[in-house]
């Protein structure tokens, strides 16, 4: 009885974490958007990290309810940002949330995965996930595809909360692995961000 229990509140918790967070869908989607949507100082400081310029052309995977693309938007002024993600939920809130960046063309929002980008080779100077890698089916495919739409010298950013429940220490090698160059960690208030050059 008590193993029935167990793993009965063990589904729930699955059921749960996974439509509030890992792949959102419905009311408890938004819940975990809303929640997500509080955490502006993860995106502030990754874009401060990938020194984010008036004329760069941004993409970030897994952009969740848009604040990253948000914030990139108004520093890429100029520019452009992309994001991709594979929540229905996710992206309707990244519309509401972009709408007039989306209205003026210098954003879009797509529905995808990391492993099939609907961009062309060499469409970014910059590109960047957060809180996501852990969810991918295979990381360094993911990362190898992020670097297939970057520029030469183009810059990444992974980062993650220091409230995840997941660990960083497989971004430098996931990095390295996917044929990034000058890769390094910096640890932060926010969380951890790998860095990484083409």
């Amino acid at each position: 009885m008590i193993d029935a229990q167990f793993e009965t509140n063990l589904n729930i918790r699955e059921y749960l974490m996974k439509n509030t967070f890992c792949l959102p869908r419905g009311a408890l989607g938004r819940l975990g958007g809303g929640l997500m949507s509080l955490d502006r100082g993860l995106p502030a400081w990754v874009l401060d990290m990938l020194e984010i310029g008036p004329f760069d052309a941004v993409l970030e995977v897994g952009s969740g309810p848009g604040v990253g693309v948000e914030l990139a938007a108004a520093r890429a002024y100029e520019g452009s940002v992309a994001g991709v993600d594979p929540s229905e939920t996710m992206l309707a809130m990244a519309h509401r949330r972009n709408r007039a960046r989306l209205e003026a063309g210098r954003v879009e929002l797509h529905f995808g995965t990391s492993d099939r980008l609907p961009f062309a080779d060499a469409s970014f100077d910059a590109a960047m996930t957060m809180n996501s890698l852990h969810l991918w089916p295979d990381p360094v495919r993911g990362l190898m595809e992020m670097r297939r739409t970057l520029r030469a010298g183009g810059r990444i950013a992974v980062a993650i909360t220091r409230f995840s429940y997941a660990s960083p220490d497989k971004f430098e090698s996931y990095l390295l692995d996917s044929g990034f160059t000058e890769v390094n960690v910096h640890t932060g208030d926010t969380g951890t961000c790998a860095l990484g050059r083409t």
